[in-house]
């Protein structure tokens, strides 16, 4: 058996065996060796963690025709090891990935030409990279496609081609393509009604995408698309709630108040909408406001007057 396939079958059980059996490919000239002993060593598994060390095995075996390590290279020059950011660097190995047939690299290029990193913004040529990692199925990328198609982003606009976009990412599990679903589905754009909107909220919601949690909590509360279940609704506002979000902490807040889908709790309805007006939601803070002007004016005389 060839000695990187036997370091493969030992990672798990005896990761330092194979690290021995990656160096010693390494050191018969394979490139696979020299990859595989870099990742363990970038990671610190069966042997030191040595970062320089790696990209120096990395390089070496990049420079013979690698892809994965022209690929890792790549992430190493954005910083995402400790390593110092080196933004040509990274557009430099990720378009060497790429030329050399590596896919994962397109969305990679993409996002730099996106977002100018290392490089002047250039839409055009991010949705041309990302067009390329979404005809190669990657499902992230077919949102970005998506979304470009839709809004004219370095592309003409193309609502039907977005749509396809998003259905396909969308299936594929990628809770952003299902939240955009939802929201076409509601607007009329995708046929289907509150119903199918609802449907793909709680595809997204299960993915634990927070603003089709929020959405699918209010279809809930308003009894839109789905049997009105204010005790789902209130859980559902709850989650989002934990992150911050002051729609949300309202919501939570107004429930309490209420007694919907909870017990009445005044003080702690008081205390959400509290939380809620500090995060920005304009009717909690127009409550609070009102709350604290009764307080000011709600001074009675013994006597009365």
């Amino acid at each position: 058996m060839e000695l990187c396939e036997q370091a493969v079958q030992s990672y798990g059980t005896d990761p330092a065996r194979s690290a021995e059996l990656f160096r010693q490919a390494a050191e018969a000239g394979s490139p696979n060796g020299y990859f595989g002993l870099a990742e363990m060593m970038l990671n610190g598994v069966g042997v030191p963690q040595d970062v320089a060390g790696a990209v120096e095995l990395y390089t070496v075996a990049a420079e013979a025709g690698h892809p994965p390590s022209m690929f890792r290279l790549g992430s190493v020059c954005t910083g995402a090891y400790g390593t110092p950011e080196d933004p040509e660097g990274a557009k430099m190995w990720f378009e060497r990935a790429a030329e050399a047939g590596m896919p994962e690299a397109f969305p990679e290029i993409a996002g730099i030409y996106m977002y100018g990193y290392g490089t002047a913004q250039d839409p055009v040529a991010a949705y041309g990279w990302y067009r390329k990692a979404a005809d190669a199925g990657d499902p992230l990328s077919m949102f970005k496609v998506g979304y470009m198609c839709a809004e004219g982003v370095g592309t003409e606009r193309d609502m039907d081609e977005a749509v396809r976009m998003f259905r396909i990412s969308a299936m594929a599990g990628v809770p952003e393509s299902q939240f955009k679903m939802a929201s076409l589905t509601a607007e009329g754009v995708v046929p289907g009604g509150a119903v199918m909107a609802a449907q793909w909220y709680d595809q997204a919601a299960s993915n634990g995408f927070a603003p089709a949690k929020f959405n699918l909590a209010t279809m809930y509360y308003e009894g839109e698309g789905v049997e009105k279940d204010l005790d789902r609704a209130f859980d559902l506002y709850s989650e989002v709630a934990e992150t911050g979000d002051g729609d949300a902490l309202f919501m939570v807040g107004r429930m309490y108040m209420e007694g919907l889908g909870t017990e009445k709790d005044a003080g702690r309805g008081f205390e959400f909408l509290g939380r809620a007006a500090a995060a920005g939601n304009t009717m909690a803070q127009q409550i609070v406001q009102d709350i604290r002007r009764r307080q000011n004016t709600q001074f009675v005389r013994i006597d009365g007057s």
